[in-house]
C-alpha cells in the first residue's frame, strides 16, 4: 500500500469530476440520466455541464477545450445523426474520455425490431411530446 508523504507543503485539493452533456438537441434526455445515477452519490460528488444543438465536431471541440484541464471526466451524449455520432465518439477516444452513447444502440436495436429506419429527427421526443399536449 503506498503511503502518504505529508513532507511537503503542498495542499492536495479534492477535484471534483464533471460529467458532460451533449447533444444535438435540447440534451434532456440525456441530462435526466446523468441526474439518476448522480443521485447515487453525494450531492455534490461531481459537477454537471450541457452543450445543447451541437451540430458538429467542430463545436463538441471547441466545448471540451473550455473544460478545466486535468479534471476527471466523461461524456454522456445523445445524437441522432449517425456520422456525427461516430466523429463525436472518435474524438472522445482520441483524448481519452470515457463517454456513452446513449441513444445510438436503443435506435440500432429499435430499428432491427421493427425493420424500419429511424427518421434521425432532432429533437423528435420533444415534439411527440408538444403535439400530445392539450
Amino acid at each position: 500500500m503506498a503511503s502518504l508523504d505529508l513532507s511537503t507543503d503542498e495542499v492536495v485539493e479534492d477535484i471534483k469530476p464533471i460529467v458532460l452533456v451533449i447533444s444535438d438537441a435540447r440534451g434532456d434526455t440525456a441530462y435526466s440520466v446523468v441526474v439518476a445515477a448522480a443521485a447515487q452519490y453525494e450531492v455534490d460528488a461531481l459537477d454537471i455541464s450541457r452543450l445543447s444543438d451541437a451540430t458538429s465536431v467542430k463545436q463538441v471541440e471547441e466545448f471540451l477545450d473550455q473544460q478545466e484541464q486535468g479534471r476527471p471526466m466523461a461524456v454522456f451524449h445523445t445524437f441522432v445523426d449517425e456520422r456525427l455520432r461516430r466523429d463525436v465518439r472518435h474524438e472522445l477516444v482520441r483524448r481519452g474520455i470515457p463517454s456513452i452513447d446513449l441513444l445510438g444502440p436503443a435506435v440500432t436495436v429499435l430499428s432491427t425490431l421493427t425493420g424500419e429506419e429511424p427518421s434521425n429527427a432532432v429533437g423528435a421526443l420533444r415534439d411527440r411530446l408538444s403535439s400530445n399536449v392539450g
